[in-house]
């Protein structure tokens, strides 16, 4: 008779709240303020309310006292905090050790981008890089959230704005200005920038002063139009705008690129505006001299600058 292997018990799941939840919860505790973790973590601060509120009812008690104009910790939210903390430091000591023991030389290469930028500039890049190197595989990563250069995979990022990049390797790609766009039918009606007194103007929730400053350049800071519409990322509000919901203020010269630009999508004014900002190709140093970093530095270089 054949004698059955002892049932190896399974592991009990642990009862842990999303990673997100946490990271909100610690980035507001350590700022004392739902808009500046909003700000550290790319997320809009009702989103950051969410996740924390999420906490406060599985745990069924309050981590933060909310008063008009400030917040502050709870008791049982300062010891949350701390134990938290150490958690998540645990976890990207992790991360870091497991990306420092990744083999030098491997054939991935990880990129960390904006999905704005993802879509303009680097998806159509694709077939160039695959060309002149057949032998790396990339990995891209759309996202709004920051690169954590010591605890993940990320072997370069693009970033909009040199915030949280102490210590890293900057470049810059490229510039970019302010450009209204919206849909066809509504730019019928759109002869000068006065016009848009009628219309719903969108923005981007973590750049809420970007309609305000354009304005204010073309002469019209004073200008209150029809309505307005809060959107959390650029894919959102472009996508808006093409369905005739308002008008988009857009970063020139990328948008441009844009599949459906100039159809689905275009610009009533030719109107030069101050350069608003700046995209960035972020990088480790100690990496400067990495063959593959340089390649994929060069690829996306290239393409940020666009067809000669």
């Amino acid at each position: 008779m054949t004698r059955k292997p002892p049932l190896v018990p399974e592991p009990p799941l642990r009862d842990i709240p999303p990673l997100p939840a946490l990271q909100a919860f610690e980035r507001a505790a350590a700022r004392l303020s739902f808009r500046l973790a909003a700000r550290d973590l790319a997320l809009s601060p009702s989103a950051i309310s969410h996740q924390i509120r999420g906490l406060e009812e599985r745990f069924g008690t309050k981590l933060f006292v909310r008063e008009p104009r400030a917040i502050r910790l709870t008791p049982a939210g300062e010891r949350y905090l701390a134990q938290v903390s150490a958690a998540l430091a645990t976890l990207a000591d992790a991360g870091r050790e497991l990306a420092q023991s990744k083999p030098a030389g491997g054939n991935e290469l990880w990129v960390s981008s904006l999905p704005f930028f993802t879509s303009t500039v680097l998806m159509p890049a694709l077939p160039a890089f695959a060309r002149r190197h057949p032998e790396l595989t990339l990995r891209i990563e759309a996202t709004h959230q920051y690169a954590d250069f010591d605890g993940s995979h990320v072997d370069v990022a693009v970033r909009y704005g040199r915030a949280y990049a102490s210590g890293l390797r900057l470049e810059p790609l490229i510039g970019v200005s302010g450009l209204p766009v919206c849909a066809p039918a509504v730019a019928a009606g759109l002869r000068t920038p006065a016009d848009l007194t009628g219309e719903v103007l969108l923005h981007l929730i973590t750049r809420p002063q970007e309609w305000q400053t354009w304005l204010a350049d073309v002469g019209l800071g004073d200008l209150s139009p029809r309505g307005h519409l809060w959107l959390d990322s650029m894919p959102a509000i472009l996508d808006a705008a093409e369905r005739g919901l308002g008008v988009a203020l857009a970063m020139a010269p990328l948008i441009r690129r844009r599949d459906g630009f100039g159809s689905r999508l275009m610009a009533p004014f030719d109107i030069a505006t101050p350069e608003s900002g700046r995209f960035y190709l972020v990088s480790r140093p100690e990496q400067a001299r990495d063959r593959r970093i340089n390649a994929l530095r060069r690829w996306i270089t290239d393409a940020a600058r666009g067809p000669q």
